[in-house]
């Protein structure tokens, strides 16, 4: 190897082996970006791999408003307070065709469910009539085969019993019978499965947590209640290999975060607890990787409702960066994942009392964050995972490019370009690489995955 490359080689291991060193918790763009005061801010993050954020805003009568990181700053997304009225327990989710889509509580048409999604600038309802005939609460919204939109919520109709529909042939059509759940629910998670089956998970206050799947026409028990009787579900993956995973505060052990698995037909608990406090179901949020890591955020009581961040590795829950590393009394806190699996959290922050929106990212050494408005910020690279390539855009002029595997060892001829350039990756086994950008002084690096 060229000593020039040699020495970039080492440079770049050690970066690596010594992750601890440099990971921190780092803004995206501005920290409390929002105008005003916000509530029930939650976060998505599409195939562009830029976050966005929809909250309920003080500055337009607790309307709803969606804004995005557009690599340098955060840009409203339509018009701020697009919804007719107030909006609680708002939801948040990107198809596969990067369209946002809207899930909430329709303070201005009793408090029925409304779906909502953007159309060029505009926002616009989905369906003449939305999901509820009555009022509803606690929707989740995730994208079913073929990018359709499914919700499942809690019900008034019935008692607040679980109903979910799917929006199919110009209407919202009911996946099931309606309020079709033996108990009411007082929170709930949607999620399919790699062939299209729509799993829900919920709990009431009493009942423990119940997890269900819709096959053969019916939703049907998965696992055992006894395993999930003093869970209080905070939310619901399902890994690449269709196993699914719960996040949930345990009743029975002073409201500790846990998280548990399907494994032989029944739910098993994934290493010890997560957090050491009584956590907040709402605080909670878990995502999970294409290759199948777990990541909890929640807001540790131990430490004033900060927010700490867990991945499971090696058989244990390791904090990521700093735990505690936001404000005192952090408040709803969503966790989202970027294509390359960086953990990105938004929050409410309580930071010199503004309660405005933030969003942070993890800096670990294997993804870079400059500050705004950075020759380097605009950068982005799809597809990713890859194939047989990948391309970058955003460029800095001359942009020096160089491939590592996560050894630091050189997989590539450096290559140069700007504005764009397409980085070959056919003849590289299927993994995580490192995509380094360098030109005037300034280097940011990017995680490819690497998967066929």
């Amino acid at each position: 190897m060229h000593p020039l490359y040699a020495s970039t080689a080492l440079a770049a291991a050690l970066f690596i082996s010594h992750p601890s060193s440099h990971a921190q918790w780092q803004p995206v763009g501005s920290p409390a970006f929002s105008t005003n005061m916000v509530d029930y801010p939650v976060l998505a993050i599409g195939t562009d791999d830029l976050p966005c954020v929809a909250f309920s805003d003080w500055a337009h009568a607790s309307k709803l408003t969606a804004m995005k990181y557009s690599g340098s700053s955060w840009q409203v997304l339509g018009n701020a307070g697009f919804s007719a009225g107030g909006v609680m327990d708002p939801t948040l989710s990107i198809n596969a065709a990067g369209t946002p889509y809207v899930a909430y509580r329709d303070m201005a048409n009793s408090q029925k469910i409304t779906v909502m999604k953007l159309s060029g600038n505009n926002w616009e309802v989905v369906g003449s009539t939305g999901p509820s005939s009555a009022g509803g609460a606690k929707p989740s919204l995730a994208f079913g085969p073929g990018d359709v939109p499914y919700v499942a919520f809690a019900d008034n109709s019935f008692s607040n019993n679980v109903t979910v529909k799917k929006f199919e042939g110009g209407s919202w059509n009911p996946v099931g019978a309606e309020g079709y759940s033996p108990i009411y629910a007082a929170q709930i998670a949607l999620a399919f499965n790699s062939t299209g089956v729509p799993y829900v998970a919920y709990h009431g206050n009493s009942a423990g947590c119940r997890v269900e799947r819709f096959v053969n026409g019916a939703w049907e028990l998965v696992g055992s209640l006894a395993n999930l009787y003093d869970a209080r579900i905070a939310d619901l993956c399902i890994a690449s290999d269709d196993v699914p995973y719960i996040a949930y505060r345990d009743v029975g052990d002073d409201f500790h975060v846990k998280v548990k698995k399907m494994d032989n037909g029944d739910w098993v608990q994934v290493g010890t607890a997560v957090s050491s406090g009584d956590e907040d179901t709402d605080q909670v949020s878990m995502a999970m990787d294409g290759s199948g890591s777990i990541y909890v955020a929640y807001t540790d009581t131990d430490l004033g409702m900060r927010a700490t961040v867990k991945k499971y590795a090696n058989g244990s829950w390791q904090t990521l960066g700093n735990a505690g590393f936001t404000a005192p009394m952090t408040n709803s806190l969503s966790l989202a994942l970027d294509q390359s699996g960086t953990p990105h959290v938004g929050f409410k922050d309580a930071e010199n009392n503004t309660f405005k929106a933030t969003v942070m990212r993890y800096e670990d050494g294997t993804s870079g964050i400059d500050p705004e408005g950075s020759a380097m910020s605009s950068i982005l690279m799809a597809p990713n995972p890859a194939q047989d390539r990948t391309e970058l855009w955003g460029l800095p002029s001359g942009a020096a490019i160089t491939l590592f595997d996560l050894m630091g060892n050189q997989v590539a001829l450096p290559i140069r370009a700007t504005n764009r350039a397409t980085l070959p990756t056919g003849q590289l086994a299927e993994g995580l690489y490192l995509v380094k950008v360098q030109s005037q002084g300034h280097s940011r690096s990017l995680r490819l995955n690497i998967a066929r």
